[in-house]
């Protein structure tokens, strides 16, 4: 399901809306230091360190096997929504497209298809660029 660019814009907008990045229930996901073969996602090893914390877009939290791109969704408010809006993947690394903070990360991926859950940060930076885009 692809969300509509206003509603993008007001998930961006809005202060600390969660959201979870999840894969489909029949997607192998695994932790490691590289990419494993024969498995479609493969999440840092040490990701779960990142709980708390601000990532920067472009900063690797993985990899994923190039034919499982739509295997990934965010879950809002029991709306599913396409992750590339969200996430960026190049050169099958999985990154963020804006700077999100991590509030929780599942640390059993074999019981569950929720890995993480983030929202957009804020800054000085992005309400400028909404006020921009809005004034266009």
């Amino acid at each position: 399901m692809s969300l509509p660019e206003s509603r993008v814009t007001e998930l961006n907008t809005k202060q600390a809306t969660v959201l979870s990045l999840v894969a489909d229930a029949d997607t192998k996901i695994t932790l490691s230091d590289r990419p494993v073969f024969g498995v479609c996602l493969t999440f840092r090893e040490d990701i779960c360190a990142l709980e708390g914390s601000i990532v920067y877009p472009k900063q690797v939290i993985g990899w994923i096997d190039y034919s499982a791109s739509s295997k990934l969704a965010c879950l809002h408010q029991h709306q599913y929504f396409d992750a590339q809006q969200f996430i960026n993947i190049d050169s099958n690394e999985i990154s963020f497209l804006q700077a999100v903070r991590i509030h929780e990360v599942n640390r059993n991926l074999n019981n569950s298809n929720q890995i993480l859950t983030f929202s957009i940060v804020r800054s000085a930076f992005n309400n400028t660029l909404t006020q921009l885009n809005r004034s266009e």
